[in-house]
């Protein structure tokens, strides 16, 4: 989340995007066999940083058009939203036997705005202690209850498939049952984003 300055994977992806979204598309089409024999329920994990923003397909994978670190990592995150939504739909009308939810984890004291040399930020920012100091004051999350949603995700005995789960509060809270946030109901971008990430992410001879 939020490098101090636009980067690419290996791949030459913008770092987030390549991170958060394409490295997952990757694994999950790539087990998509063992998904489909296993009856498997796929837990996608989100941000609160997904709740706004737009997705533009022409330029999501890379992001250089006028590039803002923190427009990259939601557009990242809503393209996870979108792509779990696609995967339970094109399950559905295939019959591949594959439920797949959506979770997101509020905020809390993480890592994530830690500090990461390997990404150039040698030390935390200050928001990383007013996260911890709200998240001691019982305002924010705790790592504990951030694993919450993801948990009711993957393990919720009446999940149906195409669920959104998160903290009762946004920020912080129990888990709970969720409507999909506006970007996340774009169900025509969520499809015109399966193709561009399957063709992004095909092995290369």
């Amino acid at each position: 989340m939020r490098p101090p300055s636009r980067q690419e994977t290996a791949d030459g992806f913008e770092l987030q995007v390549g991170t958060n979204h394409l490295g997952h598309v990757a694994l999950t089409l790539g087990l998509l066999t063992l998904l489909q024999a296993g009856h498997a329920r796929v837990t996608h994990q989100t941000s609160v940083a997904a709740r706004s923003g737009t997705l533009d397909l022409d330029d999501f994978a890379q992001q250089r058009r006028d590039y803002d670190v923190m427009r990259a990592y939601r557009a990242s995150k809503i393209a996870v939203g979108l792509f779990a939504r696609e995967l339970d739909a094109r399950s559905r009308a295939a019959g591949w036997g594959i439920t797949s939810n959506l979770a997101h984890p509020g905020v809390s004291p993480t890592n994530l705005l830690a500090a990461q040399p390997g990404m150039g930020r040698e030390k935390a920012g200050g928001e990383r202690r007013v996260i911890e100091a709200l998240s001691r004051l019982g305002v924010l999350g705790t790592v504990e209850s951030a694993a919450l949603p993801a948990l009711m995700a993957a393990t919720a005995p009446a999940g149906a498939g195409d669920e959104f789960f998160g903290p009762r509060r946004t920020v912080g809270g129990s888990p709970t049952r969720l409507p999909h946030w506006k970007p996340m109901t774009d169900l025509a971008t969520a499809q015109g984003l399966w193709d561009v990430s399957a063709e992004l992410t095909l092995p290369r001879a």
